[in-house]
């Protein structure tokens, strides 16, 4: 199955050394978890994200165990155009 996952990780506002990971599948609907192996992600899924705090990193190799491909958004401009590909509602300026 072929499914793209898109991730936003930012801190928390209770305690800014905890890192919430938010995704979204279809665009429209987001999710919010507090790690990246929680995702429902399989083999053959694809994992867009902006960032891989060093907490999270277990989680992401987990998601490749798992046979998910992961992508690191590096770019700010190219972390915008993919949001507005999805047709993503919100779009914010803090990533």
């Amino acid at each position: 199955m072929d499914v793209k996952i898109y991730a936003n990780v930012h801190r928390t506002k209770k305690n800014n050394e905890k890192y919430r990971v938010t995704y979204t599948i279809d665009g429209t609907t987001f999710k919010h978890t507090d790690s990246f192996g929680e995702i429902p992600a399989g083999p053959g899924d694809r994992l867009f994200m902006d960032t891989l705090p060093v907490q999270h990193t277990d989680g992401g190799i987990e998601l490749v165990r798992r046979g998910v491909e992961v992508y690191g958004l590096r770019r700010l401009t190219l972390i915008e155009k993919v949001r507005r590909s999805i047709s993503c509602r919100r779009l914010r300026g803090e990533t």
